[in-house]
């Protein structure tokens, strides 16, 4: 059983749900098959298995969908918190394997090279 627009709706105002949507349920119904690809690829991604079932899934989907809709309306400090609380959530149900692209949500990684060098053979016998 899919996620519905009803059960995103119980996840927001009223309110907030028409200035997102203006109203209507396909721009929601978007913001969640969006949110369930997105979930599924971190779940494959972590060597797990997507379970629509799943009561940790199910949120953390809900929570990324609304980060679609906060994003697509430019509210960016509304969308980052949903962004982070679906990662959160996807952390707790598969480990931090969900982060394998090379980035971690919400932090600034440095990536620097390897050192890398020439290694020669010892001429001198160890005795």
């Amino acid at each position: 059983m899919g996620i519905t627009v009803e059960e995103l709706k119980e996840d927001i105002s009223s309110y907030n749900y028409d200035v997102l949507t203006g109203g209507d349920d396909a721009v929601a119904q978007r913001a969640l098959d969006k949110a369930v690809i997105w979930a599924k690829a971190k779940v494959i991604q972590a060597k797990g298995q997507y379970d629509e079932a799943n009561e940790i899934l199910r949120l953390a989907v809900i929570k990324r969908a609304l980060y679609e809709l906060y994003s697509a309306a430019e509210n960016e400090a509304v969308a980052d918190d949903k962004k982070e609380d679906s990662m959160e959530l996807l952390r707790a149900f598969s480990g931090n394997a969900v982060d394998a692209s090379g980035y971690t949500s919400g932090q600034s990684v440095s990536q620097c090279p390897l050192p890398t060098g020439a290694v020669r053979p010892c001429r001198t016998e160890l005795r």
